[in-house]
């Protein structure tokens, strides 16, 4: 909205008053309606987008959980070769990005076949609960 600019006639500190009101309430008001859904839109938002970022992580212990602006970022690694072997480094990873309003997910899975087909099996059987 553009900042109304108005100039009155100084009959009366009333007559001042009244215009104010005649011209500037109602787009105050109008303000004020758009400020309160754009609100609400973004809480439901935010809420839908946690939901589903809560469940991501769920299904990965010790994922790191990253919010950015309108998105969630969340990250899960684990090294593959046991501890005390040695020789190149096995990393398991899962990056899921939880779109603005939780209603799209982009996953990015590496890794060993036999690691990450049970996971990319344990997400596809969550949602089919879901």
């Amino acid at each position: 909205m553009s900042a109304p600019s108005i100039g009155v006639t100084a009959r009366s500190a009333r007559h001042v008053a009244r215009e104010i009101v005649r011209r500037l309430y109602p787009m105050h008001a109008e303000a004020t309606r758009q400020a309160t859904e754009i609100s609400a839109w973004q809480r439901a938002e935010e809420s839908a987008r946690r939901a589903v970022a809560e469940a991501v992580a769920g299904a990965l212990p010790g994922a790191r959980i990253q919010e950015q602006h309108r998105r969630t970022l969340i990250v899960w690694q684990h090294n593959a070769r046991p501890q005390g072997e040695r020789g190149p480094v096995q990393v398991d990873s899962v990056c899921a990005v939880v779109r603005a309003s939780g209603k799209a997910v982009q996953v990015d899975v590496s890794g060993r076949p036999d690691s990450v087909l049970p996971m990319l099996a344990a997400f596809a059987r969550a949602h089919e609960r879901s």
